[in-house]
């Protein structure tokens, strides 16, 4: 089982550069007030690259799944009360990178159409809305996963990694998601929204990397 974790990880790190360097490179031409997701839209430069660099990300997060699975095993107390057993947040960890890896992957699938419009300021097709829906549940899964990797009992390289992601993603992801909502496509927006994907993609790589050697 050690073996399957370590190929799982390691699998899963490989996919993660691959599928953050061709979605960066695939951004990287478009203009920054522009979402990112306007780089897969059909007509676009790099729109097959783009789509391709999301399913590399999913099938990270599907192989992230595996190791994750059996590290994040500690009880949630509070004072001399257990909320839940090692088992649940264990199956919490596995269960959330395998739900994040489909929705990453619909977001790559399913294109929007050619400026993304999203509400309150803009009218969106169904395919803006499954589009959006899809990435913005990968990343509140990924902000979930990040947490419980940070509040890990044990003093150990993925808590620490755990932390930084909540450190420098946080931050963007909240603020990204703001920006849709108050300010809606703009130069703020799409900047918080490259800055979130960048952090997310490091800590993606950086936890899949520490899974190659088992349990830090």
């Amino acid at each position: 089982m050690l073996d399957l974790r370590r190929w799982c990880a390691g699998l899963a790190t490989a996919a993660a550069c691959l599928g953050a360097v061709g979605l960066a490179v695939s951004v990287a031409g478009s203009a920054p007030f522009r979402y990112v997701s306007e780089s897969g839209v059909a007509g676009a430069p790099h729109a097959g690259l783009y789509r391709a660099s999301m399913l590399l990300l999913a099938a990270s997060l599907a192989l992230l799944a595996v190791p994750a699975r059996h590290t994040l095993s500690f009880p949630v107390r509070i004072g001399g009360l257990v909320l839940a057993p090692m088992a649940m947040v264990s199956g919490l960890g596995g269960l959330t990178l395998a739900v994040a890896a489909p929705l990453a992957g619909l977001s790559g699938l399913v294109t929007c159409s050619p400026g993304c419009p999203l509400p309150p300021y803009e009218t969106p097709t169904a395919n803006d809305l499954v589009h959006a829906a899809g990435a913005i549940g990968a990343l509140l899964l990924l902000a979930l996963v990040m947490l419980l990797y940070a509040t890990q009992p044990d003093a150990t390289a993925l808590r620490r990694v755990g932390r930084f992601g909540i450190l420098v993603a946080y931050p963007p992801l909240i603020l990204s998601a703001a920006g849709i909502a108050l300010l809606g496509r703009g130069l703020f927006t799409g900047l918080m929204e490259r800055t979130a994907l960048v952090a997310v993609s490091a800590w993606l790589i950086m936890t899949a990397a520490l899974h190659i050697r088992g349990k830090p």
